[in-house]
């Protein structure tokens, strides 16, 4: 049996391979998105991720891109019930929890982003 780190860095693994997050002037999105939520809370994060430009895209797609590992990871480790992998989905799932709940997913996610920042890699390295 798989304790939560073997399992952290596994998923994190499988998510960087064939995945770049570049991010901004080649800015490694992946080592910001743990600032964002220490600094707005995993709601305030979620939503900078979730919101639309144009034709209904995710504006801020590597933001999205991150957060829809996370939420592949929320789900393998079964701290979320989300049906498929939609960001927004995930929103809509979190703004119904607890507290306590709320507390839950974002250590687990902060947790799991201290490994994949360590293996996703910026798109001019790829």
């Amino acid at each position: 049996m798989k304790n939560l780190d073997q399992i952290r860095a596994a998923n994190a693994l499988n998510a960087a391979q064939g995945n770049t997050f570049k991010g901004v002037n080649d800015g490694g999105i992946v080592k910001k998105v743990p600032t964002m939520i220490r600094e707005n809370g995993f709601l305030g994060a979620l939503a900078f991720a979730c919101e639309k430009g144009k034709e209904n895209k995710p504006k801020n797609g590597d933001h999205h891109k991150v957060f829809e590992v996370i939420l592949l990871h929320l789900k393998d480790v079964a701290v979320v019930e989300v049906d498929g992998s939609s960001v927004d989905a995930l929103m809509a799932h979190v703004v119904d929890q607890s507290s306590a709940k709320l507390r839950e997913i974002t250590a687990q996610s902060m947790a799991y982003l201290s490994y994949l920042r360590r293996f996703a890699s910026k798109e001019d390295e790829a």
